[in-house]
């Protein structure tokens, strides 16, 4: 759906085997709305683990592929860089038509585990990199059905904290039971926090 961020979820799991018939890994499809698909292969002993045990090790894996062996502050930094990259390269892929799909999913992928990133360091992303997320993920858009864990961008609208003034961009998450939705008709940020349909996703204040 134009306009709205589009989260990957657990696909499917299978084992993949060698030459030799013996199991090599396994293998885990993350997936989105927008038809992305993305295989991860993880050792082969983690087939038995639950779906959702799984689809965090996934996006833990697809994360350290493109950031291999970087302290945790310095991941954090290079977030806006990956952002920026990922952001050319989508443009760039989308222009040479469908033969790149597959590239165009891995990149559309790589800027979801970053944005996945800043929602589950709820309050230890610095708040640089953190900007920077937030620019990249889209504000609410008029007559968008939202569903549970749906990730939108707005400015903050309480002067109560004197370390994150009012108008600052902010990462909103909407919650809600997983049957139910919300339909954006331009209610306030303000009562759609106090109504509990939208938590505040902060970054580490210092």
């Amino acid at each position: 759906m134009k306009g709205k961020y589009m989260r990957l979820e657990y696909g499917s799991k299978s084992l993949e085997y060698d030459g030799s018939g013996a199991v090599s890994a396994t293998k885990v499809t993350l997936v989105n709305a927008n038809g992305a698909n993305v295989p991860i292969l993880l050792p082969a002993d983690k087939i038995s683990l639950s779906n959702t045990e799984l689809f965090e090790l996934a996006l833990e894996t697809l994360y350290q592929e493109n950031f291999p062996q970087r302290a945790e502050n310095e991941k954090f930094n290079k977030v806006d860089e990956q952002l920026k990259k990922n952001k050319e390269m989508t443009a760039k892929l989308e222009q040479a038509g469908t033969e790149n799909k597959e590239n165009l999913d891995t990149v559309s992928a790589i800027t979801e585990v970053l944005i996945a990133l800043a929602v589950s360091q709820n309050g230890g992303m610095p708040t640089h990199a953190y900007g920077k997320v937030a620019a990249f993920i889209k504000p609410l858009v008029k007559s968008t059905r939202y569903s549970n864990g749906d990730i939108i961008s707005g400015a903050y609208p309480f002067d109560t904290n004197p370390k994150w003034p009012k108008g600052t961009l902010t990462i909103f998450k909407f919650q809600m039971q997983q049957s139910e939705g919300y339909t954006y008709k331009e209610q306030s940020l303000a009562e759609m926090l106090q109504q509990g349909v939208l938590t505040v996703v902060m970054p580490r204040i210092n």
